[in-house]
């Protein structure tokens, strides 16, 4: 039996916090620790413990189950949840945690079947966008990016729509450019004003077969899209290099942009009010709609571009990672490096790169070249 079902979508920290402020005092069963005692009375033989005790009932206080516990079960656990967490076990409290739609179908059926269990819906609680955030996005992006001030202006007034608390679909924003001017940088200051981790996806590092099981969901050991979203800790997902996704996809993005639903094999997340934020290294807003097509084209709310940095800005781009580095060394190696060429040099030569990313790494290996050298000749 049960008696309390409580389903949480969102965010891992949030469900932790959710279940530690209300089961304090009581005693906590991991599901995993479930699905354990269940296979070993499945085989009483090989356990070693008396079957006596094997047929006794164990009374459960509260028992949780997390968002990766399903992907270490068996698939046929999914649509016999319920029958599995029972069999053996009385739950006073379940708390589960994203979970796939074979699993919430199980809990449903179970809810339509006993009139003294209902099942409660709950879920992270996404920072909505204020006018105070708007600022504080504006101001944080000027500390944190250089350059880019159109840009900058451009991004608010793609969100502002997300102000009015009866808007119902996601906003969807492209960022195109140069790499290492500041697109990715954007997305991660938006996020971390909206209080989380920002969720990154990035399709260029998946093969095709891969990338088509993460977008439609395979089997439920493996991870996808949805399910993904279903954990983001802020309410904004970046999808970085979208110019790198194969177009036999887009549809899969059609419904999700236009109603904010999406479904896979095994899971359905709602995003109506999600900030998507697409990536690219289109040159022109031209470029973009040849590449996206009309279909996908109109999805987007706002496409901001991204210019390249004049050496001003490199050399203080530079300078700060130059430090940040610094920072992380000891005394004698700080002193090595601040007496060496490394710094004149880039700061002279900023002109060279195009790249920010690429400029970064350089000024990076050049400094542990430095100290690479030194450590040589002094052995």
């Amino acid at each position: 039996m049960i008696g309390k079902i409580i389903v949480f979508y969102g965010a891992k920290k949030d469900f932790n916090k959710e279940v530690q402020n209300n089961t304090k005092g009581l005693n906590v069963l991991p599901f995993m620790d479930l699905i354990q005692e269940y296979n070993t009375r499945l085989r009483p033989s090989e356990s070693g413990i008396k079957a006596e005790v094997l047929r006794q009932r164990v009374q459960v206080e509260a028992c949780v189950v997390e968002a990766d516990d399903y992907g270490s079960v068996l698939d046929h656990v999914l649509p016999n949840f319920v029958n599995i967490v029972c069999l053996h076990h009385d739950i006073e409290l379940l708390y589960v945690q994203n979970p796939p739609k074979r699993v919430l179908k199980s809990l449903q059926a179970y809810e339509a079947i006993h009139e003294d269990v209902s099942i409660e819906i709950i879920g992270s609680k996404y920072k909505r966008l204020t006018k105070t955030v708007l600022k504080k996005i504006y101001d944080k992006s000027n500390e944190e990016i250089l350059g880019q001030e159109s840009c900058k202006k451009s991004v608010i007034s793609g969100l502002y729509r997300l102000k009015n608390e009866s808007r119902q679909k996601p906003t969807v924003l492209l960022f195109y450019g140069p790499s290492g001017v500041g697109k990715t940088e954007t997305a991660k200051v938006i996020s971390k004003c909206l209080g989380g981790e920002l969720l990154r996806v990035q399709f260029s590092m998946m093969q095709t077969n891969e990338a088509y099981n993460y977008v439609y969901g395979a089997e439920h050991t493996h991870s996808s899209l949805a399910k993904d979203i279903l954990g983001r800790e802020s309410d904004i997902v970046l999808i970085d290099e979208f110019d790198k996704v194969n177009p036999a996809f887009y549809n899969a993005f059609y419904e999700l942009f236009d109603d904010g639903i999406y479904e896979d094999s095994n899971y359905v997340v709602d995003c109506k009010r999600t900030i998507f934020v697409l990536t690219s290294n289109f040159a022109s807003e031209e470029e973009v709609k040849k590449a996206l097509g009309p279909a996908m084209f109109s999805r987007i709310g706002c496409c901001i571009k991204y210019e390249k940095l004049g050496n001003t800005e490199k050399a203080i781009i530079a300078k700060m990672y130059y430090n940040k580095i610094l920072n992380m060394l000891d005394k004698e190696d700080k002193q090595t490096i601040e007496q060496s060429s490394i710094l004149t040099w880039f700061l002279d030569n900023v002109g060279r790169y195009d790249n920010i990313r690429s400029m970064k790494n350089r000024i990076e290996n050049a400094v542990y070249d430095e100290l690479t050298k030194k450590l040589i000749m002094e052995s």
